[in-house]
């Protein structure tokens, strides 16, 4: 098992009506295994939601999070 976990984010931007994606990938140890099996509980939203950039958090509120299998950087 890899020491990261990735996640896909979805974040709704009010002022545009429209949605927005994010793909999060951050060491693995930052979670707990409720906040991965139950990400979109309130308070397992809200830590995802301070690990995001303040331009992705400034977007709006988080609507949807999964895990992917990874992210990529090339």
């Amino acid at each position: 098992m890899s020491e990261y976990i990735s996640f896909l984010i979805t974040l709704f931007d009010e002022q545009e009506s429209r949605l927005i994606r994010c793909a999060l990938k951050a060491k693995r140890d930052l979670f707990n295994e409720d906040c991965i099996q139950y990400p979109m509980e309130p308070e397992n939203k809200m830590q995802f939601f301070k690990l995001l950039p303040f331009h992705v958090r400034s977007i709006g509120r988080i609507v949807d999070i999964v895990e992917i299998f990874d992210v990529e950087i090339i």
